[in-house]
């Protein structure tokens, strides 16, 4: 069963710019084009920040794991203070 209804794809560009409907609409791809470059840098610099407070937290948490128990301080100041 065919149910392109054009005989090649020049036929149905032609027609009505094939499934795109901003085909002929050369500022909307310039704002599509814009919002995904958007997109994309927000989502990268997310995911900068994100592994950055992650790698934070845990080089936080393995140091204090691995940190020797501190002498408890003295109560009284031992001077140069």
């Amino acid at each position: 069963m065919d149910t392109f209804p054009y005989a090649d794809w020049a036929e149905a560009i032609e027609a009505n710019g094939a499934i795109f409907t901003w085909a002929d609409n050369e500022s909307a791809i310039f704002v599509l084009t814009g919002l995904g470059i958007a997109a994309f840098v927000l989502s990268l610099l997310h995911i900068i920040r994100s592994e950055d407070r992650n790698l934070n937290h845990a080089a936080a948490r393995l140091a204090a794991q691995s940190a020797p128990s501190a002498p408890s301080a003295p109560s009284e100041p031992m001077g140069g203070e």
